[in-house]
């Protein structure tokens, strides 16, 4: 194992890149948007099934699974034990989500903070194994179309990506990259044509004359879409890390996607903003009467805010408020936060 000394900046614009993806369907659930019925609005839930949707929440678990590695490596060469310390990270972790299922029902955090637990027998397990235990797990839950269980199988999957020291590879790996980006794009682009094959309109009304006929096709065949969805995240989720990283090996890539790496740096402060300021707005500009593509001008304009927040932020702290107040109960000891 190699020591960890410093921060790897590859997955601060990963956990960025997911920010974006994960507040556009956030959005919807926290306004209770209905199903949409405007022209406009069907072809941005189009948009939304097809690219948005499972896809970012997929790279923000296994990222987490990536930082479990990152944290109990680090944690090796601390004085108290390593698993004590986990604890308590998952116990705040778990606080915080708590609290923000207040706001979001369907928020990720409680459900990190519990199945981050079932994820420490996992980091003594050899690489080879968690491996094969990932890939088994992640087809019998998306078998099962078991949502709430989806992000386990990716934790194990990026804990042992982390093994395998892929963390210590995005630049050395170019080749490997793009070959994975070319199959996995050559399955999402399989995937895009079965999704739009297969696709069902959001709204009983609007489907197809036989369908309305007997609604019960209509379910099953909303069932079988949404599945197909899940089916096809992963090599999306795939298609999308490996193609950002080729960028990030670019120098004009890089400096292009520059104010990712800020927003990622302080993703747990911004996911829990993002909650907030769309709660603002819901009460300030009445959000029951937003059209689905009205959440896409708001999330752009939380983009705008959030991001040159961070920068400024991170111009004179080294970690975001939670992420401060996160670290601070970790370790039970006062940790500078100016620069």
């Amino acid at each position: 194992m190699n020591k960890i000394n410093n921060r790897i900046e590859t997955l601060d614009f990963l956990r960025g890149f997911a920010l974006l993806g994960i507040i556009l369907v956030n959005i919807i659930a926290i306004a209770q948007l209905p199903a949409p019925e405007l022209s406009n609005d069907i072809t941005y839930k189009k948009f939304l099934d097809f690219f948005i949707e499972s896809k970012f929440f997929a790279i923000f678990s296994y990222l987490f699974g990536i930082g479990f590695y990152i944290f109990m490596q680090r944690a090796e060469h601390k004085v108290e034990n390593k698993y004590v310390i986990f604890l308590r990270r998952i116990i705040v972790l778990g606080i915080f989500g708590f609290f923000h299922m207040q706001l979001q029902s369907g928020e990720a955090l409680l459900i990190y903070a519990i199945f981050g637990l079932l994820l420490i027998p996992f980091f003594k397990v050899n690489k080879y194994i968690n491996l094969v235990i990932g890939v088994i797990i992640l087809v019998f839950v998306i078998w099962l179309d078991a949502k709430f269980l989806i992000p386990f199988p990716y934790f194990i999957l990026g804990l042992a990506s982390a093994q395998f020291e892929i963390i210590f590879k995005f630049k050395t790996t170019k080749k490997i990259w793009s070959i994975v980006a070319i199959a996995s794009g050559i399955v999402s682009l399989l995937g895009w044509y079965v999704l739009n094959k297969f696709y069902v309109v959001p709204h009983i009304d609007l489907s197809p004359q036989q369908l309305q006929k007997n609604p019960e096709d209509y379910i099953v065949a909303v069932d079988q879409y949404h599945h197909l969805i899940t089916i096809f995240s992963p090599f999306m989720s795939l298609f999308y890390i490996s193609c950002l990283i080729l960028l990030l090996n670019m120098t004009c890539g890089r400096f292009i996607l520059t104010p990712l790496k800020y927003y990622g740096r302080m993703a747990l402060t911004n996911y829990i903003a993002q909650t907030l300021i769309i709660c603002l707005l819901i009460l300030i500009f009445d959000g029951e009467q937003w059209s689905l593509l009205n959440t896409l001008w708001i999330c752009l304009m939380i983009y705008i805010v959030q991001i040159i927040s961070s920068l400024v932020w991170l111009k004179y702290f080294k970690l975001g408020p939670l992420e401060y107040i996160w670290k601070l109960a970790t370790y039970m000891k006062w940790i500078n936060m100016t620069k």
